[in-house]
């Protein structure tokens, strides 16, 4: 619905302002706007609730992401834009808190990947 989107977007920029049929494509826009943003909304809803309350996980580490910091990256913006993660953390953490699960954040300089889960020795 993005491609279509973008498509209504560019017929309502060809029309004339203050025209009847602009009015009518700014509706249409907004209408798929609403559309993808309910999407988008019940998709995070669905995935939150499947890690807190589905799973048996009673604790879910996660980064701390600059999500500032990569939508400036024009490569990342558009894909961080989708996946909204300063909405998916708000409610990740509200559902944890409902369901007792706990959420460690860990720093995103931390040496995760090179950390040993048994004893904790980090390789170089």
């Amino acid at each position: 619905s993005l491609d279509r989107l973008k498509l209504l977007q560019k017929r309502l920029s060809r029309k004339q302002k203050g025209s009847a049929n602009r009015t009518k494509a700014r509706i249409l826009v907004a209408r798929l706007q609403e559309r993808i943003a309910n999407s988008r909304k019940d998709n995070l809803h669905k995935i939150t609730y499947a890690l807190t309350h589905e799973s048996q996980v009673r604790t879910i580490c996660m980064e701390d992401l600059n999500v500032k910091g990569m939508q400036r990256n024009h490569h990342l913006a558009q894909a961080v834009g989708d996946a909204s993660f300063g909405m998916f953390l708000t409610m990740l953490e509200y559902k944890c808190r409902w369901y007792g699960v706990n959420l460690i954040k860990i720093d995103r300089f931390a040496p995760s990947s090179t950390t040993c889960s048994q004893c904790g020795y980090i390789y170089k």
